[in-house]
């Protein structure tokens, strides 16, 4: 158990603001809690940790109450103190509990937490498994603690994309596993495009790829001048940009696709089919195989879907398109 001392005034110059080993709110948003605290003042005292020296305090938990009474000018606030030399479990427990207590911790919340647990705590693997993760609200599984783990690695810029819901958690915890160049590159490509949840998984499998055929960096693939001339476009919107970015990498990684895809994409243009005929290929041109399909209102547009197959089949056009396949690009 932990023992409380009493209720008193600490003086906000003797708070060590830097030292944040028990912080778990991930953002201080000090609006809300300065408008608070000028509208009914400090209602909960914050919990501080006596250090070696009698004026010098940690914070344990009210890191956002103090953050807010010191930019409101305030010298003092009401903290019960914690004496030095207790367990460090012990104390980081207790800010833990101040805040399950009243909401729910976000993704980055829950990685610093077992960043946290494991690193400064000591709690062994099987422990954060086991009694962490659920306490967490998160799946009991060993993987789910290696990936929040690496969320916590996270850039700063990752971060606040991911907090913005620009980036998906799972994106995030794939790219908290990459360097820190690699995290940097995609952080400043990442904020001036926008990619779907598939197509930020398929671009991230893209450039994977393209780095371990190519015995590169990723950072040096982003850093290439055609991405940083899609994402600086500003005559495109950030999902163009996105649909784009992606579009480029993938010629990159199956450039004999990309190329029959445009060869194939040109021969179908000579038969000038109307919309509602859709000509499809194999998916990989792999094999000379099309799929045709169109959808008819009536006897009429019915006969006049016909009419333009019959026309295309009088093509030489028609020829190419089942020639085409990645055998024969």
């Amino acid at each position: 158990m932990l023992r409380l001392m009493n209720i008193h005034k600490a003086p906000l110059s003797t708070i060590d603001f830097n030292d944040e080993a028990f912080r778990i709110t991930e953002d201080l948003e000090l609006d809300r809690v300065c408008a608070s605290l000028q509208a009914v003042g400090l209602i909960q005292p914050v919990v501080l940790l006596e250090g070696l020296e009698a004026s010098e305090y940690t914070i344990v938990c009210g890191f956002r109450r103090l953050h807010g009474l010191r930019r409101l000018g305030m010298s003092e606030a009401a903290a019960t103190v914690l004496p030095a030399g207790l367990n460090m479990q012990d104390i980081f427990l207790k800010a833990l509990w101040d805040n399950l207590a009243h909401r729910q911790l976000n993704a980055l919340e829950n990685a610093r937490v077992l960043f946290t647990l494991k690193h400064a705590c000591g709690v062994s693997t099987d422990d954060l498994v086991r009694q962490f993760l659920p306490m967490l609200g998160l799946p009991a599984h060993s993987n789910v603690l290696l990936a929040y783990l690496s969320l916590h690695e996270l850039h700063p810029d990752l971060r606040r994309l991911l907090k913005a819901g620009h980036m998906t958690l799972a994106t995030a915890e794939r790219l908290g596993r990459l360097d820190t160049a690699a995290q940097a590159a995609a952080a400043g490509t990442f904020a001036k495009v926008r990619l779907s949840a598939s197509l930020q998984r398929e671009v991230l499998d893209i450039l994977e790829d393209l780095a371990a055929m190519t015995h590169s960096e990723i950072a040096g693939i982003l850093s290439a001048p055609e991405i940083a001339g899609i994402a600086g476009d500003l005559s495109l919107s950030p999902f163009q940009k996105g649909e784009q970015l992606h579009a480029l990498l993938y010629a990159r990684r199956y450039p004999r696709v990309t190329g029959a895809r445009e060869k194939f994409q040109a021969a179908k243009a000579e038969l000038n089919l109307p919309g509602t005929i859709r000509v499809s290929p194999d998916p990989f041109f792999e094999a000379p195989r099309l799929r045709v399909e169109f959808e008819a209102g009536s006897a009429r547009t019915f006969r006049q879907a016909v009419e333009s197959l019959q026309t295309a089949c009088r093509s030489s056009a028609l020829e190419r398109l089942f020639d085409i396949s990645w055998g024969r690009p």
